[in-house]
């Protein structure tokens, strides 16, 4: 007896239905859950949508017009909404404005502005998650862009099959292109094809062209290969970012609109691992793509090189700031520091300053408790403590006798930062400046601490903790 030829579309039928079948049990989407499919008109979604609904899955169709390519993306729209309309399936669409110019490349502007617009169309339509189409080969493409322009790990991760923070699944990644035309072709469905992608000046578009098919040539499962070569570089990706976690920790503070980086605790990991670190660190401040190899070298360098005061421009408007022992890293603006306040004070009133982590309190004179930093005052005071910061012309003596020393002065022989100059906290008596905590204070009580009159009072200065109420 003969084989049983069977026709090629069905192994591509249940080749697809499976791997997508498996992709959503595996990320736990039940059927009855609605996924807003993002449709380009493009075959690659467009069978993407026939594979959801052969599987009995709930969806609505999402199109999103960039604004470009004029009469085509109309057409496009349209089609997108006379497919959703015969399969009866809801349809959403939204319009951006690509074509503006914001200093990113006209593909990458796109996509930010595509990925907005969807999230948008996601919550607004109570969709739990948006599903791409992004297929192996975009990933293969995506991992051989990221390689030649320098990356490390995370970057030849490429594509994430699904994104949590973003509500993303991409059901698609581990099946050919080729095999969605031939299971749409077999259906008799067509598509739309955008004339953008025969543009060749465009680097994607010349690689898929010219480089993939020579990697083929060589190696018929080269696609594939480079496939689960991001897998093992996402796993891998995974494994570095667990590895730093701990130092970012410690090394980290958010703060003053953006975040505080203390690199000496950087400088405690190994090159390559600090270099991981910073990628981290970058990520979470939003700059992960559009940070290059060469980007991340320059701001490794800036942290282990750059004297006070210099910044270093990164991408979207972000700058890297070198204050004495700290950076940080936030909008090219600046940190948004503390702004100056001034109150009065005196016994029994505690006074806290959540903005500059500080409490001030009373208590009777004791013996000397070198874990705080303390103010002698007499017992009776002529007039309550004036507590604010520090303003342009303060001065202050060493001694009663002494003669004054500019603030600004005092700061710079502490080698102060710019940070703790504006977290400073000055107090004054009967217009003089007597004590700027964490500095130096004027000793206005005569007797010794160890001495016979303990009917004085000290001015207590403490981190605020974390479980105070601010007043």
């Amino acid at each position: 007896m003969g084989s049983l030829a069977v026709p090629i579309y069905l192994s591509v039928v249940a080749n697809a239905h499976l791997k997508v079948s498996s992709f959503l049990s595996a990320q736990g989407v039940a059927r009855s859950e609605p996924l807003l499919v993002a449709v380009s008109g493009g075959a690659d979604s467009c069978a993407l949508l026939q594979i959801l609904l052969a599987l009995g899955q709930r969806v609505g169709v999402a199109h999103v017009h960039h604004g470009l390519r004029k009469a085509a993306a109309d057409d496009d729209v349209e089609f997108v909404r006379a497919r959703a309309r015969a399969l009866g399936v809801p349809f959403h669409c939204a319009q951006v404005d690509a074509a503006a110019r914001d200093g990113r490349s006209p593909e990458a502007r796109a996509r930010a502005l595509r990925y907005a617009a969807l999230a948008q169309l996601r919550e607004g339509g109570g969709y739990r998650y948006v599903a791409t189409a992004h297929t192996l080969d975009d990933q293969a493409e995506t991992l051989l862009l990221r390689a030649v322009r320098g990356t490390g790990p995370r970057g030849l991760a490429s594509i994430a099959p699904h994104s949590a923070a973003e509500r993303l699944l991409r059901p698609l990644l581990s099946v050919r292109r080729e095999e969605l035309r031939r299971y749409l072709q077999e259906r008799g469905l067509g598509w739309r094809e955008d004339e953008s992608n025969a543009d060749l000046s465009i680097p994607r578009n010349r690689l898929r062209a010219d480089v993939l098919p020579v990697l083929e040539a060589i190696h018929p499962a080269a696609v594939r290969k480079l496939g689960e070569l991001a897998q093992t570089a996402r796993e891998m990706a995974s494994f570095f970012r667990d590895a730093v976690a701990p130092t970012l920790a410690r090394a980290l503070e958010e703060r003053d609109g953006g975040v505080w980086i203390d690199a000496a605790e950087l400088a405690e990991l190994s090159p390559w691992l600090r270099a991981q670190a910073v990628v981290e660190l970058l990520e979470r401040r939003g700059l992960g793509e559009r940070i290059s190899a060469t980007h991340l070298g320059r701001v490794l360098r800036f942290l282990e090189r750059a004297d006070s005061g210099k910044r270093l421009s990164l991408p979207q408007a972000m700058t890297l700031l070198c204050d004495r022992d700290r950076f940080w890293l936030g909008p090219e603006s600046g940190p948004s520091f503390p702004r100056p306040f001034s109150c009065e004070l005196c016994p029994p009133h505690a006074l806290e300053l959540p903005e500059r982590d500080l409490r001030l309190s009373w208590r009777r004179m004791r013996a000397h408790d070198s874990s705080r930093e303390t103010l002698l005052l007499p017992t009776q005071l002529s007039r309550p403590l004036v507590v604010r910061s520090p303003l342009p012309g303060d001065h202050m003596r060493s001694t009663e006798k002494a003669t004054a020393i500019p603030l600004q002065d005092l700061f710079a022989a502490a080698r102060w930062s710019r940070r703790a100059r504006a977290r400073a906290v000055v107090v004054e008596l009967a217009s003089e400046v007597i004590w700027v905590v964490g500095l130096a204070h004027l000793p206005l009580a005569r007797t010794a601490r160890q001495g016979l009159d303990k009917s004085g009072w000290e001015l207590v200065a403490d981190p605020l903790s974390p479980h105070l109420e601010s007043c």
